[in-house]
């Protein structure tokens, strides 16, 4: 594979930007018309389910910034950032305060996907936390994430790595799955040899 690439700030091919400015707790609201993205559903494996997030009511006047298809966002605190690629997220849905989010400006340069696979990448995520703020609670700055250098290959080559990523990823989805059900499998005849109940 041909490796050429430009090297271009993050700042420069992206706007990046504080999820949604909240005043205190994020309550819950079964009747909320506003979903919020938070911290706790952003892992390694990118998003839990966008159609389970937390409901709540926003009292702003101003029109937030929803985020849209395409997006990324990144966790900004903790000592492990962590991103996702947002994919078809519901209507009317924010990020909190503890998220950047990240929306690629120049498609020419960058596919949306290969930079949020590039800010899981162990160079990338040492990068962010030697720039982490704070002591206790690791917060990263906006800066330093506008300053995160980025290596851009050529767009195909840039799909190509998203490809082999998502196919790895679904693998060892399936490899999990096959060692949860041997486990549960192993259990039972545990059971039955040890503790005398029947399979």
């Amino acid at each position: 594979m041909n490796t050429s690439h430009t090297i271009a700030r993050l700042g420069d091919i992206a706007s990046i930007r504080q999820g949604h400015p909240f005043r205190g707790a994020i309550r819950a609201a079964v009747d909320g018309s506003v979903q919020v993205i938070q911290l706790k559903n952003v892992g390694v494996n990118g998003m839990d389910d966008v159609h389970a997030l937390m409901r709540t009511h926003l009292s702003n006047r101003k029109s937030p910034d929803w985020v849209k298809d395409g997006d990324v966002v990144l966790t900004a605190r903790g000592g492990h950032p962590m991103a996702a690629l947002l994919t078809d997220p519901p209507e009317r849905t924010v990020c909190s305060p503890h998220l950047y989010v990240i929306r690629v400006a120049d498609a020419a340069r960058a596919l949306p996907a290969f930079i949020a696979w590039q800010l899981n990448q162990s160079s990338a995520r040492e990068h962010l936390h030697r720039q982490s703020a704070g002591s206790r609670q690791q917060s990263l700055r906006k800066a330093s994430v506008e300053d995160l250098p980025m290596r851009l290959p050529p767009l195909h080559q840039q799909q190509r790595i998203v490809t082999i990523a998502r196919a790895a990823l679904l693998e060892r989805s399936h490899c999990e799955q096959l060692i949860a059900a041997r486990n549960e499998e192993v259990s039972r005849y545990a059971a039955h040899l040890l503790g005398g109940v029947s399979i």
